[in-house]
């Protein structure tokens, strides 16, 4: 179900709007164009030679969004190095919106080996998420319950509307 949630720190303030889930997909000319899961999206990218998820982070070192692409679906005959390899010239070419972030782009970067997703939608797992402009430690995700990445205080939900249900 896709939804936008506004977190603020009790603390320090910080801000966050988490909306989901996100995709992208490769468009006819080979830009990425990224899409909330609508029921009136669903099809966006069935044509497309690569696509995937979306996680948006924050690294508290860079004082900045992170979104890092995930690579889940690829279509022969492109291997998963090809992909990648495009994915990267895309960004080196201002074709992603944070082009002076390189993103993560293997699914495997993304899996944990043992996690737990609880109730709240908070991560556990065992492995841990670096930056890829500065290498600083960031979190998977910045949900309600989780600690804020600035100051380490509590993160409360503000606000927040569901978009579709499917």
């Amino acid at each position: 179900m896709a939804s936008i949630d506004y977190f603020e720190c009790e603390d320090c303030g910080f801000k966050w709007k988490d909306q989901g889930p996100l995709f992208f997909f490769l468009n006819e000319n080979d830009e990425i164009e990224e899409y909330i899961l609508l029921r009136t999206a669903m099809d966006l990218d069935k044509d497309s030679p690569i696509s995937g998820d979306i996680v948006e982070t924050y690294c508290v070192n860079c004082d900045r969004k992170i979104k890092i692409y995930v690579i889940s679906f690829i279509k022969k005959p492109l291997n998963e190095d090809e992909a990648i390899d495009f994915i990267e010239k895309l960004a080196n070419d201002n074709k992603i919106s944070n082009a002076n972030l390189k993103p993560y782009i293997r699914e495997s970067d993304l899996k944990d080996d043992g996690f737990i997703v609880d109730f709240s939608r908070n991560f556990h797992g065992l492995k841990k998420y670096f930056c890829p402009s500065c290498n600083a430690l960031i979190p998977k995700y910045i949900l309600s319950r989780n600690a804020c990445p600035k100051c380490g205080g509590i993160i409360k939900v503000v606000d927040g509307m569901c978009l579709d249900k499917l």
